[in-house]
């Protein structure tokens, strides 16, 4: 099944850094810390989208250097302080699939999107970070640790 092309605007971004493997328990650990910070400056009502960006491939990067970023849009003015950073997001065309599984299911999901045929005719893969987009009803079942949101990589027309 081809991936479904999305335009994703400019966005002003507040972002927590991970830098370690993808999937790593990390990973979680930065979610919680980055939701008591957004709570804390009161980004978490009305519910907002989350992002996350992964800036590496994990392919041809080692694992220690993987840097993923947990963001939140936001507006101008926000003071930060030293754990979160701002960052003006450019938007983009991305080839993006909903997915709904775990942590560790989601590695499988990511290198499906990249084999041969699911990008759709006429486009083409970019280097830029890679998304996923956590929708505003976003929650993890507690019983089966799933959860949903779309992953998202980018690309450009042919020429």
């Amino acid at each position: 099944m081809p991936l479904a092309i999305r335009t994703l605007p400019r966005m002003r971004l507040a972002y927590m850094r991970h830098t370690g493997a993808y999937g790593h328990p990390g990973l979680t650990e930065l979610w919680e810390r980055f939701g008591t910070w957004c709570a804390a400056h009161r980004l978490n009502e009305p519910r907002p989208k989350f992002y996350g960006f992964s800036h590496d491939d994990p392919s041809c990067t080692p694992p220690e250097q993987c840097r993923y970023d947990a963001c939140v849009q936001i507006g101008v003015g926000l003071r930060t302080g030293p754990d979160v950073q701002v960052m003006d997001y450019e938007g983009g065309d991305y080839a993006c699939m909903h997915f709904v599984g775990t942590g560790p299911e989601i590695g499988a999901a990511w290198a499906q999107m990249m084999t041969p045929g699911q990008i759709p005719e006429g486009w083409e893969w970019e280097p830029r970070a890679a998304l996923e987009i956590y929708d505003e009803d976003f929650a993890v079942d507690p019983a089966t640790g799933r959860f949903p949101c779309w992953l998202c990589i980018p690309v450009r027309r042919s020429r």
